[in-house]
This record gives structure tokens, C-alpha cells and sequence, in this order.
């Protein structure tokens, strides 16, 4: 198959959708890769093959990741764009992307992913972000969204996101979404905003985040756990937050005021 692709076998879907999270830039509150991490495993989605990454990486920026313990070097981890396949019960099967976001030759990693998308006719994607804004971890969680599809905005309007209006800097979401648009594959970009305070993981984000894609995609996934597990973040980061005078500013600031500075909502 195509020189930037390793695949394991062939796989025929029904009306498959497509899923991407991504590490780097567009993974603030690791809200991308926690949320297809989450799909893969609720899933049991299977591996079927991968976007080699060397073409796509500089080490010395993303290095890979060891593991040694007493002296023994037990693994070792590159970069990787991994892609899944789960079968469903119903109308639509899912294909997962779960990778790293890469630094190098964007046009020629999309061409790979469109590869993909193409070969099993995937008829829609979805793209996957977080980004830092100056919100109280108590307040609703903001999505945004954009697309490449006009006709896709009313569809947008009804699940209660933000509609994006932004112009600047871009992660490779935008060069997936705009190529994919001369492909005739509607693209649509969820973005969760994620408190500048939060550290590592931020499952309410994942959370909200997908139950926008199980609304839009019609793939019905019971989210009771993350829903749970969502909650039980909460209460942990806010006694966190009182036992840190500086977080404590942060929030005063935040809430006290009653200006707080809008979030920024990027593609």
C-alpha cells in the first residue's frame, strides 16, 4: 500500500467515521488522546495499522519515550500514529487515529490519513482539541466547532457549540479539514476549552467532547463511567486548588471580577 502506511490487513466497514486525537499542540487537558484513548478501550477497538512517523518527526523536539527499571531497559517508544477499527451494531463502524501531531510535512502526513479514509470511503472525521483559557473549572465546559461543509452548521447549531470565529496560527486539523473538502469529506473540529490551572488529564472535557460526537454521529456509547469519572476529577482538583495560594489568586481573579477574558477558539 502507500509508502507512508503499515497495515496489518484489509478491513470493509459500513458507512465508517472517522475519529482523530492528537498529541502536541492541539492536546491541552490531553483532552484529544484521553477521549479516542477512551473509544478504543470502551470499544475494544482493534488495531489493523499505522502512519509511520519518521518522515513526520524531529526527536529532539517530541523524544521518544523509555521505560527502564533496576538498570534494565524494558521498552521503548517512538512517535506513533496508531489507527483502530471498530465494527458497530448498527449503521456506522469508527476508524481511530490515536497519535502525535507531526512537526514535519503536514501535506504529505494528511495525503497518508486520506489514504486511509478513502480506501474503506469514509464519509465523515472528526478532529479532537484542547486549549488553555482563563475558565473556572465550576463552569459549563465550552465547545467549539467548525467545519468544512456549510450545510453541516445548522447540525452544529443544534448540539449547543460555539460556532469558531478565530484567524491565526493553526494545527494540522485545519490542512485535514481543508484538504478534505476537495475530497468531499466533511470534517468537523470539536474543541474543548481546558482551565489554565489543570494539570495532565481532564476528563470532563473528554466527556462533554464526546457526547457532541455520539449526538452527531449517531454511534450510540454509554459514557456512564467517563460521565463518573468526570465528576470525581472535579472534587479532586478543587481541593487541590484550596490547598495552592497561587491557584486560589487564579480563581479569585477569575470569578470575582466578573470580566474575565473570553476564551480563544482555535482550529
Amino acid at each position: 500500500m502507500y509508502e507512508d502506511l503499515k497495515m496489518k490487513k484489509k478491513i470493509e466497514l459500513r458507512n465508517p467515521q472517522m475519529i482523530i486525537g492528537l498529541d502536541g499542540w492541539v492536546n491541552a487537558g490531553k483532552v484529544s488522546t484521553f477521549s479516542v484513548k477512551y473509544l478504543i478501550d470502551k470499544l475494544g477497538a482493534k488495531k489493523f495499522g499505522e502512519i509511520a512517523q519518521s518522515k513526520f518527526h524531529e526527536y529532539a523536539i517530541q523524544r521518544p519515550f523509555v521505560s527502564i527499571k533496576n538498570g534494565l531497559m524494558r521498552s521503548y517508544i517512538p512517535p506513533q500514529s496508531i489507527l483502530y477499527y471498530w465494527k458497530g451494531q448498527e449503521s456506522s463502524d469508527l476508524i481511530l487515529l490515536l497519535g502525535v501531531e507531526p512537526y514535519l510535512d503536514w501535506p504529505r502526513y494528511v495525503d497518508a490519513l486520506l489514504k486511509v479514509a478513502e480506501s474503506v470511503n469514509v464519509n465523515r472525521i472528526y478532529t479532537i482539541g484542547g486549549y488553555l483559557a482563563d475558565v473556572p473549572s465550576e463552569d459549563e465546559v465550552v465547545i467549539s466547532s467548525s467545519t468544512n461543509n456549510v450545510n453541516l452548521i445548522d447540525e452544529l447549531k443544534k448540539i449547543n457549540v460555539v460556532l469558531t470565529n478565530y484567524s491565526g496560527p493553526t494545527s494540522i486539523y485545519s490542512e485535514i479539514m481543508w484538504r478534505c473538502k476537495t475530497k468531499k469529506i466533511d470534517v468537523i473540529s470539536l474543541w474543548s476549552a481546558v482551565p489554565i490551572y489543570i494539570e495532565g488529564i481532564y476528563p470532563r472535557a473528554a466527556y462533554h467532547v464526546l457526547k457532541k460526537i455520539t449526538r452527531l454521529s449517531g454511534i450510540k456509547i454509554d459514557l456512564t463511567d467517563l460521565k463518573k469519572k468526570a465528576e470525581s476529577f472535579r472534587g479532586e482538583a478543587e481541593r487541590r486548588i484550596i490547598t495552592q495560594s497561587e491557584m486560589r489568586k487564579i480563581l479569585k481573579n477569575l470569578r470575582g471580577t466578573g470580566k474575565e477574558k473570553k476564551p480563544t477558539y482555535i482550529l
